[in-house]
């Protein structure tokens, strides 16, 4: 059986070298960038950190470049692949966060870890908190049902009609973009899951100095750190939260996705 190299990175990287080999295949901890006996390799999520390097443990600062410049006919999974990586490369790049039903799990996953992180910055309940979430997709739905739950106060933001209209149909708040600075005052917590800045320096202007800001969304994010700062509010960015808390699920989620991949790869043709 061919094997499977897992570059060492956080936890879930080792749940699924587990998972795997407890499935059946030949998985192991890479540590190297040797991968002359290596068919499929299994790299982070994100794949990269700072957009230009590799997201590794063993090495702070490898270039993607160099990394892509070693990929000549290997399979490599990852999660967020930028494209302009996968066309350089002789290999297959499989962005594992290209499927559905694994990014609605992982939105399970981030609302869960979410509430740890709101409870641990915050000086006050989540009951009757008023909670302001922009975007409304498999993060923002999750984060929102569980906050709900927990007695808070839910508006919704989103930038598609669509989107609101569900808001509203699950009951919460939905406002649509010119009211936000209208009621961004009254707002206890700000989450923001989408990579695209659509509060202004208008917003945080009126944004109550007891407010607390939390950023789930990737790079370019969606929270301005500088203009936070400015007006003295307090912003905590939240990477990688199924990773930090729940490793064994998230990394269990990504094994399972790749048996899949490789399943389907087989009927197609033969990969052992």
């Amino acid at each position: 059986m061919k094997p499977i190299a897992v570059l060492s990175g956080d936890k879930r990287q080792y749940y699924i070298a587990e998972y795997l080999n407890k499935n059946g295949y030949n998985a192991y901890i890479k540590t190297n960038f040797d991968f002359n006996d290596s068919d499929y390799i299994v790299c982070s999520t994100p794949l990269c950190k700072n957009k230009d390097y590799l997201n590794c443990d063993f090495y702070s600062s490898f270039p993607m470049a160099t990394f892509i410049k070693l990929i000549t006919t290997q399979t490599v999974f990852g999660g967020n692949i930028p494209e302009k990586f996968v066309y350089k490369s002789g290999g297959t790049f499989v962005d594992v966060l290209k499927s559905s039903n694994l990014v609605w799990e992982n939105g399970i996953l981030t609302a869960e870890g979410l509430i740890k992180d709101i409870i641990e910055h915050t000086d006050f309940s989540i009951t009757h908190s008023n909670i302001f979430i922009m975007g409304f997709g498999n993060c923002g739905i999750n984060i929102a049902k569980k906050l709900n739950a927990l007695g808070g106060n839910i508006t919704i933001y989103d930038h598609t009609k669509k989107h609101l209209d569900q808001a509203m149909a699950f009951g919460y708040d939905a406002i649509p973009y010119e009211e936000i600075v209208k009621l961004v005052e009254k707002f206890d917590i700000i989450i923001n899951t989408v990579p695209s800045q659509e509060l202004k320096q208008v917003h945080y202007e009126k944004i109550s100095k007891d407010c607390v800001l939390f950023e789930i969304a990737s790079s370019p994010y969606g929270l301005s750190k500088s203009i936070a700062d400015k007006y003295h509010l307090s912003l905590f960015t939240c990477p990688g939260i199924p990773g930090k808390y729940s490793p064994k699920d998230a990394g269990e989620l990504i094994a399972k996705f790749i048996i899949s991949y490789l399943e389907r790869t087989e009927i197609n043709g033969s990969w052992l």
